[in-house]
């Protein structure tokens, strides 16, 4: 009955835990053909737009760097991670087969500003290119009308992308319909240096044209090069396509361009349409965005609404940064405060079933004084013969115990001593079977008052030690104890709980499994053991490269020179005999722990030349921070990167990665990260002429302005300031 009971209880706290979860927050992934301002500028708003609508959403966007291949196994990927819904801008045709197999396994598709030839999407949205195109003519036709040629050139990009076939097809239907224009056409791509070259040659070669279209601002800065070099800036226009505030709308100022498409970007649309198709609203399937056509008659103004976009876009970013990490924190505080609830749920049900346990040895005591009575009379001559020695020491224990001048753990470790003076009463009650009348001086109240009083202090310890995890864990190390005798691991407890947050495992495998999860800052064991012995663990936590940096200390019997040297061998730091001294055993610790510190200085090249000769990265740990490293300096350009996916590419969870990296650098992952970053924006400033945000974004800021920020807190210095 009572069993039914606390089941039914268990059942009702995991409904009540089941109806208090979060709402479901849908994951969009996100792949991204290429870089630059434009996609940048459309990366940011889809970030800024997560929290913007009345349903949270996750966005996760990954970068393919022009690379078809990649593209199709990033969105293999994304699949693969369980994303409700999937936005590609294709870098080719070639991707098609991937979406088609996105598509078969029910993922909704958006593409955006490039099509496919498939119909295996769900909606596309972007600016009409064909409308680009076509308004790119007729002003074209209107600036050549100025001149006596009337000569257009259209240097397209190359037509294996739906944005340069469109373009061309726009551009060419309409041009077309003015007679008096002599168009022509050159197929180069999206390089500026090899615009570049095709109008030069067309200049050299006397085939002047007055007015040149190029399928971007990039290719058009490229085309206005050639232009000053022939020193014909006043007789050729070049229209470009994007009018970015950084790019084509500050040309158009300039006088470089004589207008620019505005190729529109709007990320929080995408993010809206999304949201329609997942929550089944209604949409359309193809949604085109508005363009304009920026002259030099209507760019100051679109300029300053443009550039006021911006910065409000990158506020956004940050606001969007900051809820982020409000709402991470909020998640981790409701899991601990549930994981507190069930581990006092735990507490309760194990006291009950550790009640109910010292009821059935008071039945099985019974029992057993009952079979052992015919046997008491022959024993009992030589049970005085043990009973005298373990009464000569129990009384004076006893006495002891009862004084109120005892200080610290001296009454904890008499106690140690009357509760084994117990068990060996218990072994000679056992064994001997002492006579009834002796019997009942230990009494069954005797016994389940020493068990509840045991019980009692077992669990005044748990509460003490979590205490101890809650509000020290922090700023004590941690300790693993492997020992399999509860009273040495006690006396050990004991000894060190008010030094160090101490953990506990009763034999070598439980031990290495409990240090592969916690990865502890040092490790006492002892070497006799089951399941595995202290030289075992050793052996296997050296070997591994989660625990390789875990100083050991072993504590044994054994003191020939030969057992000693089989624990060295196997990777120990220190060797202790027993019995041995407690101050010798803590001084030991603190060596250790103090020796393990200074390896943080590796990551601190302004004192690795201080660091001690005598301290050495292990063949495991050098591995480890080379992986480490390597890993950052992979993912380093990546805004988005997660430390769940850098421990997954070294093969470690989070907390190891976390535990692992703050042991041997004094940071966490997320510190050393951002670390790092700022290091290599230091050397760029320094060896290249790159603008502050581009090196943001290389290093891996979504803002520049947040660059800067953190640029100052670790340099005491601006970017720019640095520079100069």
């Amino acid at each position: 009955m009572m069993r039914k009971k606390i089941v039914l209880f268990l059942v009702l706290v995991l409904m009540l835990a089941a109806c208090s979860q979060q709402e479901h927050i849908y994951k969009i992934g996100v792949s991204q053909c290429s870089q630059g301002w434009w996609r940048t500028k459309v990366n940011n708003e889809m970030l800024a737009a997560q929290h913007l609508f009345d349903q949270d959403v996750k966005v996760e966007i990954v970068d393919c760097y022009d690379q078809s291949d990649d593209q199709i196994r990033q969105i293999d990927s994304l699949v693969e991670s369980k994303i409700d819904i999937l936005v590609v801008a294709p870098n080719d045709y070639k991707i098609a087969p991937a979406l088609k197999r996105a598509k078969d396994k029910g993922i909704p598709i958006v593409l955006f500003d490039r099509m496919v030839d498939s119909d295996d999407y769900t909606a596309f949205i972007g600016g009409s290119n064909v409308a680009i195109g076509s308004l790119a003519a007729n002003y074209a036709s209107r600036l050549a009308a100025e001149s006596e040629g009337q000569n257009v050139l259209e240097i397209a990009a190359l037509q294996n992308t739906s944005p340069a076939r469109e373009r061309h097809q726009g551009f060419e239907s309409t041009i077309k319909q003015y007679k008096e224009v002599n168009y022509r056409c050159i197929i180069g791509n999206w390089d500026d240096n090899h615009t570049h070259d095709i109008l030069k040659k067309e200049i050299d070669e006397g085939r002047k044209p007055d007015v040149v279209f190029c399928h971007s601002d990039f290719m058009a800065l490229g085309a206005h090069r050639a232009i000053v070099e022939a020193k014909l800036e006043q007789q050729i226009k070049v229209i470009g396509v994007d009018g970015l505030p950084n790019e084509g709308i500050q040309y158009v100022q300039k006088g470089w361009l004589a207008g620019t498409c505005v190729y529109p970007t709007h990320g929080e649309e995408i993010v809206r349409l999304a949201l329609n198709i997942l929550n089944g609203q209604p949409f359309e399937r193809e949604n085109f965005l508005n363009i304009l056509l920026i002259t030099p008659e209507n760019v100051d103004m679109i300029s300053r609404y443009a550039n006021e976009l911006m910065h409000q876009n990158e506020d956004l970013v940050v606001i969007q940064e900051k809820l982020d990490n409000y709402f991470g924190l909020y998640h981790v505080q409701m899991k601990i405060i549930w994981a507190s609830v069930l581990a006092i749920l735990l507490l309760i049900v194990a006291v009950i079933v550790t009640w109910q346990g010292v009821r059935q040895t008071r039945r099985a005591h019974r029992r057993m004084k009952q079979l052992n009575k015919e046997q008491t009379q022959f024993y009992t001559n030589a049970s005085h013969q043990l009973k005298t020695p373990l009464t000569l020491i129990a009384g004076p224990v006893k006495q002891l115990l009862e004084r109120n001048t005892l200080k610290g753990d001296d009454h904890g470790l008499l106690e140690i001593v009357d509760r084994n003076v117990a068990q060996l009463e218990s072994l000679v009650s056992d064994v001997l079977n002492f006579r009834h009348e002796v019997q009942n001086t230990v009494s069954d109240d005797t016994v389940v008052d020493a068990l509840s009083q045991n019980a009692s202090k077992n669990i005044v310890l748990e509460s003490h030690l979590e205490m101890l995890n809650q509000e020290d864990a922090d700023e004590l190390p941690n300790i693993l104890i492997v020992e399999d005798n509860d009273d040495m691991r006690r006396y050990l407890r004991t000894l060190l709980a008010h030094r160090f947050y101490v953990l506990e495992a009763c034999d070598g495998q439980s031990g290495l499994q409990l240090a592969r999860e916690s990865v502890p800052d040092l490790i006492v064991s002892d070497v006799m053991m089951p399941v595995m012995d202290g030289l075992q663990l050793c052996k296997h936590l050296k070997d591994d490269f989660i625990t390789s940096h875990i100083p050991i200390i072993l504590l044994t019997a054994r003191s020939e020179e030969r057992q000693q040297m089989e624990g060295y061998e196997s990777g120990a730091d220190a060797y202790l005999t027993k019995p041995f001294s407690a101050d010798l055993l803590v001084s030991r610790i603190y060596n250790l722990l103090a020796t393990r510190r200074q390896l943080r200085h590796l990551f601190d090249t302004s004192k690795q030349d201080k660091m001690s000769e005598d301290v050495k990265l292990t063949t495991q740990d050098k591995l480890f921070m080379d992986q480490l490293k390597e890993a950052i300096g992979i993912n380093m350009s990546n805004p988005n990167l997660k430390m769940d996916e850098l421990g997954e590419q070294l093969g470690i969870s989070r907390v190891q990665l976390y535990r692992k990296v703050k042991t041997l650098t004094g940071l966490s992952p997320v510190e050393l990260l951002r670390q790092m970053r700022l290091q290599k924006g230091k050397l760029l400033l320094n060896a290249t002429t790159k603008t502050v945000a581009e090196i943001a974004y290389e290093v891996g800021f979504n803002s520049s302005s947040y660059f800067a920020n953190c640029f100052k807190k670790q340099f005491g210095k601006l970017p720019m300031e640095f520079r100069e």
